[in-house]
């Protein structure tokens, strides 16, 4: 199989059907199919086929290439569909299996916005969720009920950037009956493969380092062809669509995947590694790091780097959080990551607000704690323009 770069680069390119085929993909722009008589229509309806709700070819060249890039993995087939937002493919990977009365046990250092989904929404469509502290592996077993149907959790967690233990989660999930759903959108497939470690689902905000550019709202699951079959039904009902423009995005992103995330790799280690010398900031997290109690996960399930997110605290709280945002020259305030441009968020405003200050406390987000989401410039600079903001 080719190397991880070269299917980025390749994966779902358009096919050589006809004369003069294109190098890069054609938008199709048009909401619907015409057809010329009713058997026509209706082959096309049966097939879920002319209507662009339930994919284009733009959707299914970026489903395919995501799929090579996680099918590198081996282990069988791993089939992928793209869908509206990364939260559309949290919801997917949830609802897909679980009917009323079935239960869900989370990590309770997921992105904040699915914990308020988990908390907030669940119970409408008649499940209970348990939110566990995924490092405590008995603390999970604990949560298993006969009704589990789902074990979540990420892989880089979002913002403290937190290793769970995949192989360890995917033996619990599956000697309870369960599947184990892991959101890597941190690392991309690039880096990280959960379904190498056990993991039955994945799912990605292509929001993120995925599309790489700041200019996409879009999301990807993945799973056993089976599995993505009963998502994609679930999908063409609830209608969670990503555009097609989107889905053409994303893959016009992926092509420079490989390079992209080697990039940030390298710009994290170096802007991590100073921050961490330098005596406004109380601490550094980045499992990459000496020191860090993920160094050894880390190693072992992201030989090639733990991505370009990264998270620190500043001891003097959300004043000095507030004074470095103002006084930085390239780097700026987002409530997201995964640009080509280093950017800062601060959690507790934007990904983590809707939990309780109590809440955050638990999973280590504090006033003073800053995000950053690391970019491809020269890391000379960036270390510059914190070094001059930090003094």
């Amino acid at each position: 199989m080719a190397h991880p770069d070269t299917l980025a680069v390749h994966a779902g390119e358009p096919p050589m059907d006809r004369p003069d085929a294109p190098m890069v993909p054609d938008i199709s722009v048009s909401a619907a199919a015409a057809y010329p008589d009713l058997d026509t229509l209706d082959q096309a309806m049966a097939g879920h086929r002319g209507y662009s709700r339930w994919g284009t070819a733009n959707h299914a060249q970026l489903e395919a290439a995501v799929a090579a890039l996680e099918s590198q993995a081996g282990g069988g087939p791993v089939e992928a569909l793209a869908v509206a937002s990364g939260m559309a493919a949290i919801g997917l990977a949830v609802l897909t299996d679980t009917t009323a009365g079935d239960h869900v046990v989370a990590a309770n250092d997921c992105y904040g916005t699915t914990i308020t989904f988990l908390r907030d929404d669940l119970h409408r469509f008649g499940l209970t969720v348990s939110v566990v502290d995924v490092q405590d592996l008995d603390q999970v077993r604990a949560a298993l009920t006969p009704r589990t149907r789902l074990l979540l959790c990420e892989i880089c967690t979002n913002p403290l950037i937190r290793i769970p233990d995949l192989e360890a989660l995917a033996g619990i999930a599956h000697e309870g009956g369960a599947l184990l759903a892991v959101d890597a959108t941190i690392p991309t497939p690039a880096l990280c493969q959960p379904t190498r470690w056990g993991a039955d689902v994945v799912v990605h905000s292509a929001t993120k380092n995925l599309s790489g550019h700041a200019d996409v709202i879009g999301g990807l699951i993945l799973g056993r062809p089976a599995w993505i079959a009963g998502a994609r039904s679930l999908a063409h009902t609830m209608g969670p669509a990503l555009g097609t423009f989107e889905a053409w995005l994303t893959l016009r992103g992926i092509r420079t995947l490989g390079v992209r995330m080697e990039r940030h790799v390298a710009n994290a280690c170096a802007l991590t590694a100073a921050l961490a010398r330098h005596p406004a900031v109380a601490r550094v997290y980045y499992p990459s790091l000496s020191g860090s109690p993920y160094a050894a996960r880390t190693a072992r399930l992201l030989p090639h780097g733990a991505g370009a997110l990264f998270s620190f605290e500043l001891r003097e709280g959300r004043e000095a959080a507030d004074r470095l945002v103002r006084r930085l020259r390239l780097v700026r305030l987002m409530p997201s990551l995964g640009h080509v441009a280093t950017t800062l968020s601060h959690p507790a405003l934007t990904s983590h607000r809707g939990l309780s200050e109590e809440e955050r406390a638990q999973v280590g987000i504090s006033q003073g704690l800053l995000r950053c989401s690391v970019g491809l410039e020269r890391v000379e600079d960036l270390l510059e323009d914190f070094e001059q903001a930090l003094s």
